[in-house]
């Protein structure tokens, strides 16, 4: 009789304690249904817990105010957009981008060894990006609707919309880039350097007395002519924010130009850029046709070509600010006496780039100004 009446006790305690241990695990089954968040202005941190770990997705707006949710750490990133991962190296980031469509990759190589490669995978199927399985995707704006960003997004694998057109599209890229990559102060720093830019160069243009009429030139190899950019291009852009007048402002696009319209124009700077061929090769070119020498700024030797250390720095790449300083410096040397344009260049490529000056190989007329008129 003693011992029946230990043992009752003991089953009656066993099984409070099944039933108390039961509800524990019901409560954190429970909790793993829900997810936590915590507001940001433009991106959401999402947690969702299950029992045996934690997933993590950071939530961004796009440029054509998309939502997309990014699951995290972020490993890697596929680009179906060429101007794209220059911004992803441009904030630490050169790791993550796995490869893809990229424009240009002699400045990076000095970065990222594996650049080159990893540019080479501009013609990954849609098969082969699931199985990359990246966490997630860059494409332009105006690749929305083609079906390759449409089938990625119905596998879920996020795609972010990017617009690189204006320095205003590149902050809003850079901004969001940034908290999709958890580098948020990077891009903060990078966004407050191209303000600070802008700001000193348009405080010190409200000075000015006139403005020159600028024509950029590229050469291509598959037009076999000499093509020009309209108002609605990133360079005409930056040379109206440097206190020049495009010419070409009235076309829209890229547009094949002939000599007789550069005499209609008669701009007082042109301005070379180089593709296929280089920026040099296009001005002798230029320099060694007679039918150019009819066009004032040729016949006066007022062709400079922009500065190159990989990227044209009037493209809209990272380095869109070196441009900015050289095209003000050219345009307007008295404003910008105090300007050292390779100093800024030293400067930039150290603070967001770690490399120096000397390591970079800047070809083209960095330290060109054009003569009082």
């Amino acid at each position: 009789m003693k011992r029946s009446k230990i043992e009752v006790p003991f089953v009656v305690l066993v099984i409070i304690l099944g039933t108390l241990g039961a509800g524990c695990i019901s409560g954190h089954t429970a909790s793993s249904s829900t997810t936590q968040s915590v507001s940001h202005p433009t991106s959401t941190v999402v947690s969702s817990r299950t029992a045996s770990s934690t997933i993590q997705f950071v939530v961004v707006k796009d440029c054509m105010n998309r939502t997309v949710r990014i699951r995290e750490p972020v490993k890697r990133v596929i680009s179906l957009y060429g101007l794209a991962p220059q911004f992803l190296y441009l904030l630490g980031a050169g790791k993550q981008f796995y490869g893809g469509w990229m424009w240009g990759t002699k400045f990076y190589r000095l970065i990222d060894p594996n650049v080159t490669k990893k540019a080479g995978m501009r013609d990954m199927s849609v098969e082969e990006i699931e199985k990359i399985n990246p966490n997630f995707v860059i494409a332009a704006y105006w690749q929305a609707d083609e079906s390759k960003v449409k089938q990625l997004e119905s596998l879920g694998i996020p795609v972010i919309m990017v617009k690189i057109e204006s320095p205003s599209d590149v902050y809003q890229t850079v901004e969001t880039l940034g908290k999709a990559l958890r580098r948020d102060k990077v891009a903060s720093k990078v966004i407050a350097y191209y303000k600070n830019a802008s700001n000193y160069i348009e405080k010190r243009l409200r000075r000015v007395k006139s403005r020159p009429k600028v024509l950029v030139l590229y050469y291509s190899g598959r037009a076999k002519a000499f093509r020009t950019f309209g108002g609605d291009m990133f360079q005409s852009r930056l040379i109206e924010m440097a206190g020049g007048i495009s010419v070409s402002a009235n076309l829209t696009g890229k547009k094949t130009i002939d000599v007789e319209q550069v005499v209609k124009w008669n701009p007082d700077v042109i301005i070379l850029i180089g593709y296929s061929v280089s920026g040099e090769q296009a001005r002798r070119m230029i320099l060694n046709d007679p039918a150019w020498r009819a066009v004032p700024a040729v016949k006066e030797g007022r062709l400079y070509v922009v500065p190159n250390d990989g990227d044209n720095w009037i493209d809209p790449s990272p380095k869109w600010v070196l441009g900015l300083y050289w095209l003000a410096k050219l345009l307007h040397p008295s404003l910008f006496k105090g300007l050292n344009v390779e100093l800024k260049a030293a400067q930039f490529y150290e603070d967001f780039f770690n490399l120096s000056l000397s390591k970079v190989g800047l070809t083209g007329d960095v330290n060109a100004t054009l003569a009082q008129r």
